[in-house]
Protein backbone atom coordinates (compact mmCIF):
# COMPACT_ATOMS: atom_id res chain seq x y z
CA UNK A 1 0.00 0.00 0.00
CA UNK A 2 1.31 3.21 -0.62
CA UNK A 3 2.25 5.37 1.99
CA UNK A 4 0.68 9.37 2.05
CA UNK A 5 0.68 12.02 4.42
CA UNK A 6 -3.15 13.64 4.50
CA UNK A 7 -3.71 14.30 7.98
CA UNK A 8 -1.21 13.68 10.97
CA UNK A 9 -3.13 10.43 12.35
CA UNK A 10 -1.95 8.55 9.12
CA UNK A 11 1.40 8.09 10.92
CA UNK A 12 1.79 6.15 14.29
CA UNK A 13 3.72 7.49 17.04
CA UNK A 14 6.72 5.34 16.03
CA UNK A 15 6.66 6.91 12.76
CA UNK A 16 6.00 10.09 13.85
CA UNK A 17 9.73 9.54 15.84
CA UNK A 18 11.32 7.64 13.08
CA UNK A 19 10.47 10.88 10.96
CA UNK A 20 11.90 13.10 14.11
CA UNK A 21 14.91 10.91 14.07
CA UNK A 22 15.34 11.52 10.14
CA UNK A 23 15.35 15.20 10.89
CA UNK A 24 17.73 14.83 13.29
CA UNK A 25 20.22 14.26 10.51
CA UNK A 26 18.50 16.47 8.24
CA UNK A 27 21.65 17.79 6.46
CA UNK A 28 23.41 14.16 5.63
CA UNK A 29 19.69 12.95 3.90
CA UNK A 30 20.49 13.06 0.62
CA UNK A 31 19.57 10.27 -2.73
CA UNK A 32 22.20 8.63 -5.09
CA UNK A 33 21.95 10.68 -8.21
CA UNK A 34 21.19 7.29 -9.95
CA UNK A 35 18.32 6.99 -8.57
CA UNK A 36 16.95 9.40 -10.57
CA UNK A 37 13.77 10.72 -8.69
CA UNK A 38 11.14 13.61 -9.77
CA UNK A 39 8.49 15.01 -7.81
CA UNK A 40 5.35 17.10 -8.71
CA UNK A 41 4.65 20.20 -6.47
CA UNK A 42 1.77 22.28 -6.97
CA UNK A 43 0.49 24.68 -4.25
CA UNK A 44 -2.73 26.92 -4.60
CA UNK A 45 -2.51 30.75 -3.25
CA UNK A 46 0.76 32.38 -1.65
CA UNK A 47 2.39 29.67 -0.02
CA UNK A 48 5.87 30.94 1.15
CA UNK A 49 7.06 28.73 3.79
CA UNK A 50 5.69 25.45 3.30
CA UNK A 51 6.60 26.11 0.15
CA UNK A 52 10.41 27.34 0.55
CA UNK A 53 11.17 24.67 2.77
CA UNK A 54 9.99 22.08 0.39
CA UNK A 55 11.23 23.42 -2.72
CA UNK A 56 14.81 23.18 -0.82
CA UNK A 57 14.51 19.95 0.21
CA UNK A 58 13.62 18.42 -3.32
CA UNK A 59 16.77 19.72 -4.49
CA UNK A 60 18.90 19.05 -1.47
CA UNK A 61 17.55 15.63 -1.29
CA UNK A 62 18.57 15.59 -4.98
CA UNK A 63 14.88 15.20 -6.42
CA UNK A 64 14.09 16.97 -9.24
CA UNK A 65 10.78 18.93 -8.62
CA UNK A 66 8.68 20.38 -11.55
CA UNK A 67 5.55 22.83 -10.50
CA UNK A 68 2.47 22.03 -12.05
CA UNK A 69 0.45 24.66 -11.39
CA UNK A 70 -3.71 23.92 -10.26
CA UNK A 71 -2.72 20.34 -10.71
CA UNK A 72 -6.40 19.21 -8.52
CA UNK A 73 -8.13 22.45 -10.20
CA UNK A 74 -9.14 20.51 -13.60
CA UNK A 75 -12.32 18.78 -13.98
CA UNK A 76 -10.03 15.93 -14.96
CA UNK A 77 -11.26 13.22 -12.61
CA UNK A 78 -8.45 12.26 -10.27
CA UNK A 79 -8.30 8.20 -11.07
CA UNK A 80 -7.51 9.73 -14.94
CA UNK A 81 -4.75 12.50 -13.79
CA UNK A 82 -3.07 10.26 -11.27
CA UNK A 83 -3.11 7.46 -14.17
CA UNK A 84 -1.08 9.85 -16.38
CA UNK A 85 1.03 11.70 -13.81
CA UNK A 86 2.05 8.35 -11.97
CA UNK A 87 4.21 7.78 -15.39
CA UNK A 88 6.41 10.67 -14.78
CA UNK A 89 6.45 11.37 -10.77
CA UNK A 90 7.99 9.74 -7.97
CA UNK A 91 6.20 11.75 -5.18
CA UNK A 92 3.67 14.76 -5.34
CA UNK A 93 3.36 17.82 -2.47
CA UNK A 94 0.32 19.28 -3.05
CA UNK A 95 -1.20 22.01 -1.39
CA UNK A 96 -5.07 22.90 -2.02
CA UNK A 97 -8.16 23.95 -0.52
CA UNK A 98 -10.14 20.99 -1.48
CA UNK A 99 -9.25 18.51 1.02
CA UNK A 100 -11.94 15.71 -0.40
CA UNK A 101 -10.29 16.05 -3.57
CA UNK A 102 -6.71 15.56 -2.54
CA UNK A 103 -7.78 12.82 -0.63
CA UNK A 104 -9.69 11.36 -3.26
CA UNK A 105 -6.19 11.71 -5.56
CA UNK A 106 -3.52 10.29 -2.88
CA UNK A 107 -5.99 6.77 -2.92
CA UNK A 108 -5.90 6.47 -6.50
CA UNK A 109 -2.11 7.83 -6.90
CA UNK A 110 0.37 4.67 -7.15
CA UNK A 111 2.47 7.60 -5.45
CA UNK A 112 3.31 9.00 -2.05
CA UNK A 113 1.24 12.35 -1.28
CA UNK A 114 2.18 14.96 0.93
CA UNK A 115 -0.41 17.45 1.70
CA UNK A 116 1.22 21.32 2.26
CA UNK A 117 -2.35 22.31 3.31
CA UNK A 118 -6.12 21.65 2.69
CA UNK A 119 -8.95 22.87 3.91
CA UNK A 120 -9.29 20.13 6.90
CA UNK A 121 -5.46 19.62 7.62
CA UNK A 122 -1.87 21.01 8.20
CA UNK A 123 0.14 18.24 8.97
CA UNK A 124 3.41 19.25 8.11
CA UNK A 125 3.30 22.66 9.99
CA UNK A 126 2.36 20.93 13.01
CA UNK A 127 4.76 18.25 12.57
CA UNK A 128 7.39 20.35 12.39
CA UNK A 129 5.93 22.71 15.22
CA UNK A 130 6.18 19.40 17.68
CA UNK A 131 9.49 18.54 16.78
CA UNK A 132 11.21 21.76 17.42
CA UNK A 133 9.24 21.66 20.46
CA UNK A 134 10.79 17.98 21.20
CA UNK A 135 14.10 19.47 20.09
CA UNK A 136 13.94 22.88 22.11
CA UNK A 137 11.83 21.46 25.55
CA UNK A 138 12.90 17.92 25.51
CA UNK A 139 9.88 15.28 26.49
CA UNK A 140 6.75 16.10 24.77
CA UNK A 141 4.81 14.04 27.50
CA UNK A 142 5.78 16.22 30.52
CA UNK A 143 4.07 19.54 28.83
CA UNK A 144 0.84 20.74 28.77
CA UNK A 145 -0.40 21.90 25.36
CA UNK A 146 -2.87 24.78 24.61
CA UNK A 147 -4.38 25.31 21.90
CA UNK A 148 -6.56 28.63 21.49
CA UNK A 149 -9.34 29.69 18.84
CA UNK A 150 -11.70 28.08 16.89
CA UNK A 151 -11.10 25.15 14.81
CA UNK A 152 -8.90 25.42 11.49
CA UNK A 153 -7.14 23.01 9.77
CA UNK A 154 -3.85 23.91 11.72
CA UNK A 155 -6.02 23.23 14.79
CA UNK A 156 -7.19 20.12 13.57
CA UNK A 157 -4.49 18.78 12.85
CA UNK A 158 -2.87 19.93 16.64
CA UNK A 159 -5.65 18.03 17.89
CA UNK A 160 -4.78 14.77 15.94
CA UNK A 161 -1.14 15.03 17.03
CA UNK A 162 -2.05 15.02 20.47
CA UNK A 163 -3.95 11.89 20.71
CA UNK A 164 -1.45 10.29 18.44
CA UNK A 165 1.81 11.23 20.97
CA UNK A 166 -0.53 11.28 23.97
CA UNK A 167 0.29 14.54 24.75
CA UNK A 168 -1.36 17.03 27.83
CA UNK A 169 -3.34 19.02 25.67
CA UNK A 170 -6.56 21.37 26.10
CA UNK A 171 -8.61 23.13 23.60
CA UNK A 172 -9.86 26.85 24.77
CA UNK A 173 -12.94 27.51 22.40
CA UNK A 174 -15.96 29.82 22.08
CA UNK A 175 -18.99 28.70 23.64
CA UNK A 176 -20.71 28.22 20.55
CA UNK A 177 -18.00 25.77 19.04
CA UNK A 178 -17.67 23.98 22.54
CA UNK A 179 -21.32 22.91 22.54
CA UNK A 180 -20.66 21.02 19.59
CA UNK A 181 -17.95 18.80 21.16
CA UNK A 182 -18.08 16.56 24.28
CA UNK A 183 -14.49 15.23 24.40
CA UNK A 184 -12.96 16.11 27.68
CA UNK A 185 -10.02 18.03 26.20
CA UNK A 186 -12.51 21.33 25.37
CA UNK A 187 -12.75 24.04 27.34
CA UNK A 188 -14.53 27.19 27.45
CA UNK A 189 -12.63 28.57 31.00
CA UNK A 190 -9.86 30.41 30.08
CA UNK A 191 -7.92 30.28 33.13
CA UNK A 192 -7.74 26.71 33.30
CA UNK A 193 -6.50 26.08 29.81
CA UNK A 194 -3.66 28.50 30.03
CA UNK A 195 -2.94 27.52 33.83
CA UNK A 196 0.70 26.02 33.86
CA UNK A 197 0.72 26.01 30.13
CA UNK A 198 4.26 25.27 28.34
CA UNK A 199 3.08 25.63 25.00
CA UNK A 200 0.23 27.77 24.10
CA UNK A 201 -0.62 27.40 20.06
CA UNK A 202 -3.14 30.32 18.38
CA UNK A 203 -4.03 30.04 14.20
CA UNK A 204 -5.53 32.79 12.12
CA UNK A 205 -9.14 33.27 12.42
CA UNK A 206 -11.74 32.34 9.39
CA UNK A 207 -13.53 35.55 8.06
CA UNK A 208 -16.63 34.80 9.90
CA UNK A 209 -14.97 34.92 13.37
CA UNK A 210 -14.45 38.20 14.98
CA UNK A 211 -14.42 37.40 18.87
CA UNK A 212 -11.40 39.82 19.89
CA UNK A 213 -11.44 38.48 23.35
CA UNK A 214 -10.31 35.35 22.00
CA UNK A 215 -7.26 37.32 21.21
CA UNK A 216 -3.94 35.78 23.30
CA UNK A 217 -2.53 38.85 25.48
CA UNK A 218 0.38 39.04 27.85
CA UNK A 219 -2.20 39.42 31.04
CA UNK A 220 -3.08 35.88 29.70
CA UNK A 221 0.07 34.53 30.33
CA UNK A 222 0.55 35.20 33.97
CA UNK A 223 -1.13 32.06 34.77
CA UNK A 224 1.43 29.92 32.34
CA UNK A 225 4.57 28.62 32.65
CA UNK A 226 7.49 31.15 32.97
CA UNK A 227 9.35 30.28 30.30
CA UNK A 228 5.93 29.50 28.26
CA UNK A 229 6.27 29.36 24.59
CA UNK A 230 3.90 31.08 22.21
CA UNK A 231 3.78 29.91 18.75
CA UNK A 232 1.16 31.47 16.74
CA UNK A 233 0.65 30.09 12.94
CA UNK A 234 1.93 32.22 9.95
CA UNK A 235 0.64 34.76 9.26
CA UNK A 236 -0.47 35.82 12.26
CA UNK A 237 -2.53 38.96 12.28
CA UNK A 238 -1.58 40.88 15.52
CA UNK A 239 -5.29 42.47 15.26
CA UNK A 240 -7.03 39.62 15.88
CA UNK A 241 -5.86 35.98 17.41
CA UNK A 242 -2.44 37.37 19.40
CA UNK A 243 -1.85 40.72 20.61
CA UNK A 244 1.61 42.54 19.40
CA UNK A 245 3.25 42.68 22.69
CA UNK A 246 3.82 39.07 22.63
CA UNK A 247 5.98 39.00 19.37
CA UNK A 248 8.01 41.10 21.43
CA UNK A 249 7.93 39.18 24.24
CA UNK A 250 9.90 36.37 25.84
CA UNK A 251 7.01 34.34 25.07
CA UNK A 252 7.36 34.31 21.58
CA UNK A 253 8.82 30.98 19.81
CA UNK A 254 10.63 33.15 17.58
CA UNK A 255 11.53 33.05 13.66
CA UNK A 256 14.45 30.10 15.40
CA UNK A 257 11.57 27.41 16.05
CA UNK A 258 10.68 27.85 12.17
CA UNK A 259 13.80 27.01 11.12
CA UNK A 260 12.79 22.92 11.93
CA UNK A 261 10.13 22.98 9.37
CA UNK A 262 12.71 22.48 6.29
CA UNK A 263 14.39 19.43 8.31
CA UNK A 264 10.80 18.02 8.87
CA UNK A 265 9.95 18.41 5.03
CA UNK A 266 12.93 16.75 3.92
CA UNK A 267 12.50 13.85 6.12
CA UNK A 268 9.18 13.38 5.14
CA UNK A 269 9.99 13.18 1.72
CA UNK A 270 12.83 11.02 2.42
CA UNK A 271 10.89 8.66 4.82
CA UNK A 272 8.23 8.28 2.33
CA UNK A 273 10.16 7.50 -0.57
CA UNK A 274 12.75 5.21 0.89
CA UNK A 275 11.11 2.95 2.86
CA UNK A 276 8.24 1.14 1.14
Amino acid sequence: MTKNFIKINDFSANVIQHIFDLADKAKQLKFSTDTSLTACYSFEGNSLRTRATFIKALKDLGITAIDIPNLLKTSEGVEHLSGYMDHWFDIYVLRDRNHAKMVSFAENSQKPTINAMSSDAHPCEVIADVYSVQKEKGNLKSLKFCIMGPPTNVLNSWQRIGKVLGLSFVHLLPQEYAEKHQANFYTTNREEALHNADVILTDGWDADFDDKTFQLTLDDLKTAKTDAWVIPCPPFNVQNEIHPDIISSKYFAGYEQKKYLYHIQKALIYYLLSEK
